[in-house]
C-alpha cells in the first residue's frame, strides 16, 4: 500500500553498495524502518543528503502491515533548515539528540503531540540560530513529559533530592541509590519550571552542565530498557567545552 506521511530521520546505516536503512519518527505510524534503494542513482530524486539526523522529510512509501521494514519511493526535505547546516555546533547537537531520540522511541504506533514538539523545538533552534548550552538539556528533559516518566515537580525546602528510581522529591537521600544531589535536584527543579525558551538563562558552568547531562541521562536509563550510553555524548561536550556560563 502506497503512503505518504512526514517524518523526522533518526538514524541511517549503509545496507548495500547502493541503498540504506533509515529508522524515522513518522507522524502517521510512529518510528518505522524504511530501506532506499539506489540511493546513488542519478536517476532518483531522492538523496543520501537527506537521511542526515533529524532532517525532516515529506516520504512516499510502500507500508507493509506487519512487516519491519519498508520500502521509499519518494522522499524529499517537509522543512528546510535556514541556520543549522551551516554551524558545525548545532549539527552535533542534532547528532546528539538524534541518537537519544533513536534510542528512547519505540515502535508503539503514532503519536501527534510528541511528533509535534519535536519538530517545533527543531524549527526553534534554527529560527534561532545561536549558541544555545542548555538546549539540549531542557529538550531531554521536556521530552519526558512525552515518554510517560516525567518528574513529579515536588521540589520545595522539606523534599530537596531528586529520587530518579520513583521520579519524585524526597526529604532524604533514598536507600536504593539513585538520586541527584541537592544542587543538581535543585536544578532540575529550574528546568521544570522553564521552557524551552528560558533554559539557557539558568547559568551553568560547563562541569556542573556535564555531571547534570551524565544524572538525567541515568535517569533515561532507569526508565528506558535498552537505553545505553550516547557515543555523540563526548564530541559534543568537547564542541561545548568553551561556551561555559559562569
Amino acid at each position: 500500500m502506497l503512503e505518504k506521511t512526514e517524518g523526522i530521520v533518526l538514524r541511517s546505516i549503509k545496507h548495500s553498495d547502493s541503498g540504506i536503512i533509515s529508522h524515522i519518527f513518522t507522524r502517521k505510524y510512529g518510528r518505522l524502518s524504511l530501506i532506499v534503494k539506489g540511493i546513488n542513482s542519478k536517476k532518483r530524486n531522492t538523496r543520501k543528503v537527506y537521511f542526515q539526523p533529524l532532517q525532516i522529510l515529506s516520504i512516499e512509501f510502500y507500508y507493509r502491515e506487519k512487516k519491519d521494514l519498508h520500502v521509499v519511493k519518494e522522499a524529499g526535505p517537509f522543512f528546510n533548515y535556514s541556520n543549522i547546516p551551516y554551524d558545525v555546533s548545532m549539527n552535533s547537537l542534532l547528532i546528539f539528540i538524534g541518537e537519544i531520540l533513536y534510542k528512547a522511541l519505540k515502535p508503539t504506533g503514532p503519536d501527534e503531540d510528541l511528533y509535534n514538539y519535536i519538530t517545533e523545538t527543531l524549527e526553534y533552534l534554527d529560527r534561532e540560530n545561536r549558541l544555545m548550552p542548555n538546549f539540549h538539556i531542557g529538550f531531554i528533559i521536556g521530552l519526558t513529559k512525552y515518554l510517560g516518566f516525567a518528574p513529579s515537580n515536588n521540589y520545595n525546602a522539606s523534599s530537596p533530592y531528586f529520587d530518579m528510581h520513583n521520579g519524585i522529591y524526597s526529604p532524604n537521600m533514598p536507600l536504593h541509590g539513585y538520586y541527584m544531589a541537592r544542587e543538581y535536584s535543585s536544578l532540575l527543579n529550574d528546568f521544570l519550571r522553564s521552557d524551552i525558551s528560558e533554559c539557557n538563562k539558568i547559568a551553568l558552568s560547563g562541569k556542573k552542565r556535564k555531571q547534570f547531562l551524565d544524572d538525567i541521562l541515568a535517569f533515561y536509563s532507569l526508565h528506558i530498557p535498552g537505553f545505553k550510553k550516547i557515543h555523540s555524548l563526548q564530541v559534543y561536550s568537547e564542541i561545548f567545552s568553551g561556551s561555559d556560563q559562569q
